[in-house]
């Protein structure tokens, strides 16, 4: 994520400690000894000039900046930098008011505002990295207390505090669901939880990179097993090579086989042919463990109900546009996923997978598919290009340009917490159009489910489209 900081007084440097390593800053400033206290903080890029200027702005990178920090104490040159990033597209943009009648001013150009020196250093931080809630120093400045949110991604989520016995830091309480607890060694991380924690300030970075680093889980909240369904040789084809390549690339433990029970064909030939499969298979899996589990009946009639016996963490079909079953398969998804509640991928043999495309939403179904695309980039080292679809001028409300701008600054924002970059694209027009066109200049589609029983027609609607109209792969994941 890049950042310009303009201005590299005492609050600028201030800063340059505080801020997480993610951030790549540029610090502008006028003054060359100030530019080199500000390098002597943190190894940064600086540039020398006015930034008032927008050519000086230019030479720091103004277009490719995700946020705009103006931290002069001359209030006329912070309002100018304030409006030409907003001129340029800057989402973010925080401001230092060293007058607080001009705040005002600052706020209704679309400035975030904050005064002054040290308060302003840890409000501007605290507006940078979304996973703090609050920050505050005490004993002298020589503590600090700070409340952090842990995330679904959290490394630690569902760890007992006792295992954190050797850090320098204290847990002091956890809101949880509206009630406070005091916690003790038994006490476990959830997702949604408010910690507060303390400890001595010369330990921030620790205890900042504890809270608030990202750990890539998919599918282990779902299960460990990547699910196929085969019944001869010939399944051992492309949906099969992705199956494999899908354990490889995320956090999967092995690929299990639902086959037709040997016992109950009472054609030898099949019979054999199914056991010649089962013996082909680990062979053509290169190392990775592959399980098998018989099923009476069809196979891939049994996908949906293995979850309550099996630790399914996603479910694998064949999504062939060309043959009818395939694109039943492919129209049948999304209903799977509300049956089964696990990740379905619709299979096209696309892996393996350089470019994921995900859309930017902050709904429950959209941040959903959203964790399961990054950790999918980070583990494939793939590129992940972020969609937000507005819909025509005529069917869109006033905001709804500027929402898609803020969901897609959030997408990139936890993407950057895994360090995965995020190629943002935000289109007018058919949402289904769209994402199957974009779906087919890459290798995988994410897309997020919703899962209360009234939204069931749009599931089969916009998920199945999608899903059937694109010739590369798509993961349907439930919220």
């Amino acid at each position: 994520m890049r950042a310009i900081l303009v201005g590299a007084g005492a609050l600028g440097c201030e800063l340059l400690k505080r801020i997480g390593e993610r951030w790549v800053v540029t610090v502008v400033d006028r003054d060359p000894v100030c530019l080199e206290a500000a390098r002597a903080v943190r190894s940064v890029p600086v540039v020398e000039g006015d930034g008032s200027s927008r050519i000086v702005l230019k030479r720091a990178g103004l277009e490719r900046a995700a946020a705009m920090i103006a931290a002069t104490n001359d209030d006329d040159t912070n309002v100018e930098v304030i409006r030409l990033a907003v001129e340029s597209g800057v989402h973010r943009i925080i401001s230092r008011v060293n007058d607080p009648s001009r705040a005002p001013e600052m706020r209704s150009r679309g400035a975030h505002v904050v005064s002054p020196m040290s308060l302003a250093a840890r409000q501007l931080e605290l507006s940078l990295e979304n996973r703090r809630v609050s920050s505050v120093a005490f004993a002298d400045g020589r503590a600090e207390a700070m409340e952090f949110r842990i995330t679904e991604d959290s490394p630690v989520r569902g760890r007992l505090l006792k295992t954190f016995g050797s850090c320098p830091w204290t847990v002091g309480a956890i809101l949880r669901r509206h009630e406070l607890i005091i916690p003790h060694g038994e006490t476990a991380f959830e997702a949604g939880d408010y910690v507060t924690v303390m400890g001595p300030s010369a330990d921030f970075a620790e205890m900042v990179r504890t809270f608030t680093s990202g750990e890539g889980r998919f599918p282990l909240d779902f299960g460990k097993r990547v699910v196929l369904s085969v019944e001869g040789e010939s399944d051992l084809d492309m949906t099969f090579g992705e199956a494999v390549h899908l354990v490889r690339g995320s956090r999967a433990s092995s690929l299990l086989l639902v086959h037709p029970d040997t016992a109950t064909i009472r054609d030898e030939s099949k019979a054999a042919g199914v056991r010649q499969t089962l013996q082909l298979a680990p062979e053509l899996a290169e190392g990775v463990a592959v399980r098998t589990r018989p099923v009476g009946g069809k196979p891939v009639h049994a996908l949906g109900e293995l979850h309550g016996e099996e630790s399914v963490g996603v479910i694998v079909v064949k999504g062939n546009r060309k043959g009818l079953s395939g694109m039943w398969r492919a129209h049948r998804a999304p209903a799977l996923v509300s049956w089964s509640g696990r990740p379905v991928l619709v299979s096209r043999g696309s892996a393996p997978y350089r470019r994921i495309v995900v859309p930017a939403r902050r709904t429950a179904s959209g941040r959903a598919a959203i964790r399961a695309a990054i950790d999918l980039a980070r583990f494939n080292k793939a590129d992940l290009i972020g969609v937000s679809v507005v819909d025509p001028i005529f069917l869109a409300g006033p905001d709804a340009e500027q929402n898609a701008e803020r969901a897609m600054a959030w997408l990139e924002e936890e993407a950057a917490v895994h360090g995965v970059r995020v190629d943002p694209m935000i289109e007018r027009g058919n949402p289904v159009r769209l994402l199957r066109k974009i779906a087919n200049s890459a290798d995988l589609m994410v897309l997020g489910i919703g899962s209360r029983l009234r939204s069931l027609a749009l599931r089969r609607g916009v998920g199945s489209m999608v899903a059937r109209g694109t010739s590369k792969s798509v993961l349907l994941v439930p919220a």
